[in-house]
């Protein structure tokens, strides 16, 4: 009986559920664990943010650099492709009155960047009426028989018409077998095809290198009519330029864009086509035979001729006054400065001074540096275009 009951108790001990030990119990983070991986969550939550700010801030200077880059080379596209082709279509002896430069615009003399400015003269369309006789300032032109025959275009109105005369400027030059340096730009009024006559109005604009109206009638006999394009290259500075008005004629009235003024015969004015933004500085040089000795000027006189030989206009020769001198350019040297619209974010503190060509206005041509660095990342092209309507034959003591 007595063993009976022992073995029961003993059963009734192993059917018992166990009870887990306290140190067994479940049990969650402690207050010091929640606090470390609290820590370390915010650590990397820091460092992932600091890496996404410092890539975007990466990313906004890459692609400002890169419009730069844009700006400043299409800017360079297009002055060089017309400066190769100064001069197109006209008469070899009227060279000297193909182009003309100005070193540091005198209109923007108070500006903190003195930018040079380039009138070149030309056509892109094909067009040379032999001219059987004309009196000056008389607005009215006849042509030898037949000579219309031989372009494609009609009396329709330009440029609703792309073949049409009328409404385009027209340059007007004596025989170029003589001594007689004069031209006359005009808007074609009418055209008599039958008739072969021109009918104009005197467009009064100064030519390069004071090209003006005047000679006899008898020195035009043999002369020439020819399409002519009029384009000035130039950087508005402070976005004040004087005379103009912003939003007329496509001037913008912005600091730092390059323009060319094209004259537009249709309404009688420039037409400001701005070709690129942000652009700090543009300066141009030349070189070519200028004292006319069958060779290029050894300007520094090292024996060898580079980029050190050009010149700015006005150094050394009386340009302006002596066409002969600008008839002699063969090369134009464009220097196309351009700058970011905003800072670098991406970089901070004060830039070292040796960076201050990157950060700040370098020298270029005979434009000072700058006194400031701005952060704003610079970027500089520098190309050198031949003209090719210009004495081609050259005998060189170098090359370029």
């Amino acid at each position: 009986m007595r063993k009976h009951k022992r073995t029961k108790k003993r059963n009734k001990i192993l059917n018992k559920p166990l009870q887990p030990s306290r140190s067994h119990l479940p049990r969650g983070f402690t207050l010091m664990e929640v606090l470390v991986g609290g820590a370390i969550m915010l650590v990397l939550v820091l460092v992932v943010l600091s890496l996404y700010m410092g890539s975007n801030r990466i990313s906004v200077d890459q692609q400002q650099f890169a419009a730069l880059q844009h700006d400043v080379r299409s800017a360079m596209f297009f002055v060089s492709r017309d400066i190769k082709s100064v001069g197109a279509g006209l008469p070899q002896p009227f060279a000297g009155y193909f182009l003309q430069g100005v070193n540091n615009d005198p209109n923007q003399s108070g500006a903190s960047v003195q930018s040079d400015r380039l009138t070149i003269l030309g056509n892109s369309d094909p067009l040379r009426l032999i001219i059987q006789s004309y009196a000056p300032a008389s607005g009215s032109i006849t042509l030898e028989p037949n000579e219309f025959d031989l372009y494609p275009y009609n009396a329709n109105a330009y440029p609703a018409d792309p073949l049409g005369y009328v409404d385009r400027a027209i340059l007007i030059l004596p025989n170029p077998d003589l001594d007689t340096t004069s031209g006359e730009l005009g808007r074609i009024t009418g055209v008599d095809l039958v008739a072969n006559t021109i009918t104009f109005n005197t467009i009064n604009e100064p030519l390069p290198n004071t090209l003006a109206p005047g000679g006899a009638g008898p020195s035009y006999v043999g002369g020439t009519v020819h399409f002519v394009e009029l384009k000035t290259y130039w950087l508005d500075v402070d976005g004040n330029y004087p005379g103009l008005t912003v939003g007329t004629n496509g001037y913008l009235g912005l600091p730092e864009v390059m323009y060319v003024s094209q004259w537009n015969s249709a309404n009688g004015a420039y037409d400001h086509l701005a070709l690129a933004l942000n652009i700090e500085d543009l300066q141009f040089q030349y070189l070519g035979d200028l004292d006319d000795n069958q060779q290029l000027d050894d300007n520094n006189a090292d024996t060898t001729i580079d980029i050190n030989d050009f010149l700015n206009w006005d150094d050394n020769f009386l340009w302006t006054d002596t066409p002969a001198v600008v008839k002699g350019i063969r090369l134009v040297r464009i220097l196309v400065l351009g700058k970011t619209e905003n800072p670098y974010v991406s970089y901070s503190g004060a830039p070292p001074t040796e960076l201050q060509y990157v950060y700040g206005k370098p020298v270029v041509a005979d434009s000072p540096a700058g006194t400031q660095m701005d952060k704003r990342r610079r970027f500089f092209l520098e190309s050198t275009a031949s003209i090719r309507n210009m004495s081609l034959n050259v005998y060189n003591i170098g090359t370029i």
